[in-house]
């Protein structure tokens, strides 16, 4: 599915970008085109008409809510950096009655039970391929830079923008800046404008899942606002591409020390309770999934955001570092493969198999990935003070041809598997935490700039650390560092490429309350970025 058409500069801008840099400033701020209309039409993508889904939805949803009081303890489980050889216990925090256990466990059972036939529901675009995030009045400021940067990497997927909240602004900026990046947005208070009784209010971790469930794509790669694209992420869905055709899931690491309570394997069937070495906490900033292959974990972790703030978020992570729906996507996806290892009648699950008569489903197979490769932070120092700006994070493809070296090294291969000539036994991930894992270092695919969010509206605040001076020089200084380490991963100055491109976006609105952001961001760049 195409929407809208790639972004066309015009000649005039083609003329001033070879002129000096001033006369290119001074074009910017007194002779950008208008951009934005005086008012436009909220632009609508409702895929899939009727809603019935949306009915099923919430209603199968409500008919399980726990009966068990919402989660109260304070107590909050360590900050712990996780490493292979980690020799700590699992916290014992959350310590429930006999009945709470019993009420969830009801029912998780409950909703696992009707799961095979509700993965059947999920509506998808077969075949489609696309790039899925959500914002809102809060960061949607964001969105410029990750749709600019997204074609910077050269990225051709189409993009949806599922709008958790809105304003007239945003409203003229999906109608008219938007689809000229290959994107849409997607207004869900509109399709669930008919629904009654009406949905309940969601706080901002519930949007992601919300967002991936609503998107007509098939296959996604989820972006939280704040992510920099660094290289080129399409190879993730090429044909015969690693780990997403023996996968359909892929899932990306966060620092910690997972914390969620035991409790929760006995909740969700009495499976193993995974040990911590396994592998670190995941992060849900990035997620890729095939909503064909992996339509029951998709509404297997909506299960746990839905009912999350009251009870799964806090027992998945007992109040540890990034509580939220982090945990809820990967959770999902194990809590699936080991219930699909027990006999139906003993409490297990049959996983629908529709999606293997597909045409794409050719040689592949599902189960999950979770990329090895730990991120690391970067920041920036300034005036004796170090700030965190993004965390790095790994090219999957790259990861998954580093580990299966790094494996066949040690002697240690993925077992043949035994369950499903069309299912991965992902459980072989869980043993490979002490392998040396030798990843091409220039192969980093993101950056998750949840440090300082790239958000130029904030240009103008200094205290939200977009900008900040070198006190004995009195110069300002670049948002990474030294650009570097910058041209020898990526290849290319990436931060003055993004300061560049998101500048002409913001000079080109034609909004009188972007005129300062424009202003600023021009001064910034002339001092900063600008050769003399």
């Amino acid at each position: 599915m195409v929407i809208g058409s790639s972004p066309n500069l015009s000649s005039l801008k083609y003329i001033a970008l070879i002129l000096p840099l001033l006369f290119t400033i001074v074009y910017f701020y007194h002779h950008r085109p208008a951009i934005l209309a005086e008012e436009s039409t909220r632009l609508r993508l409702l895929p899939h008409e009727p809603n019935d889904f949306w009915v099923e939805f919430f209603a199968r949803l409500e008919a399980v809510r726990p009966r068990s009081p919402p989660l109260t303890f304070k107590q909050e489980a360590d900050a712990l950096n996780w490493v292979p050889d980690f020799n700590r216990a699992r916290p014992e925090i959350w310590q429930p009655t006999a009945k709470d256990v019993g009420d969830l466990s009801k029912s998780h059972a409950a909703f696992i039970k009707t799961l095979p036939n509700f993965a059947r529901h999920l509506p998808y675009d077969a075949d489609t391929t696309g790039i899925v995030t959500t914002a809102g009045k809060g960061n949607f400021g964001q969105i410029i830079t990750l749709l600019v940067m997204t074609r910077q990497s050269g990225s051709k997927l189409p993009i949806q923008i599922v709008i958790d909240t809105s304003s007239v602004w945003i409203d003229n900026l999906c109608a008219n800046l938007v689809p000229h990046y290959n994107a849409a947005c997607i207004y869900l208070e509109d399709t669930w404008a008919h629904l009654d009784p009406r949905p309940p209010k969601f706080d901002r971790f519930q949007w992601k899942v919300l967002a991936m469930v609503i998107s007509t794509f098939q296959n996604i790669l989820f972006l939280d606002a704040d992510i920099i694209i660094a290289n080129n992420p399409d190879k993730i869905f090429a044909p015969d591409a690693e780990p997403f055709k023996s996968t359909g899931f892929i899932t990306w690491p966060d620092f910690w020390v997972p914390s969620g309570s035991k409790y929760f394997y006995q909740i969700a069937g009495g499976i193993p309770v995974p040990k911590l070495t396994d592998r670190a906490t995941s992060e849900s900033g990035m997620v890729v999934l095939d909503k064909a292959r992996h339509a029951d974990t998709l509404l297997l972790a909506s299960y746990y955001n839905y009912h999350g703030p009251a009870h799964y978020m806090a027992i998945l992570s007992q109040h540890g570092p990034g509580e939220g729906d982090k945990e809820t996507f990967l959770q999902a996806a194990y809590v699936l493969e080991h219930l699909a290892k027990k006999p139906v009648e003993h409490g297990g699950y049959a996983p629908p198999m529709e999606w293997t008569k597909l045409p794409s489903a050719q040689g592949q197979k599902k189960g999950f990935y979770d990329v090895k490769k730990m991120p690391t932070a970067h920041g920036r120092s300034a005036n004796g003070k170090w700030r965190g700006m993004f965390m790095k994070q790994m090219d999957p493809v790259e990861d998954w041809r580093a580990l299966q070296q790094a494996a066949k090294e040690a002697k240690h291969p993925a077992p043949a598997d035994t369950l499903s000539p069309f299912l991965f036994d992902s459980s072989w991930l869980s043993t490979v935490g002490n392998l040396t894992l030798k990843q091409d270092q220039k192969k980093i695919m993101f950056f998750h700039h949840n440090g300082v969010k790239p958000d130029f509206l904030d240009v103008v605040n200094s205290k939200t650390g977009l900008v900040e001076m070198d006190e004995e020089t009195g110069r300002l200084l670049r948002m990474w560092g030294d650009p570097k380490w910058i041209i020898e991963t990526t290849g290319r100055d990436l931060e003055k490429i993004m300061w560049l491109s998101t500048m002409e976006v913001w000079c080109r609105l034609d909004e009188e309350e972007f005129d300062d952001v424009c202003g600023r961001m021009t001064e910034i760049y002339e001092e900063v970025y600008v050769e003399k």
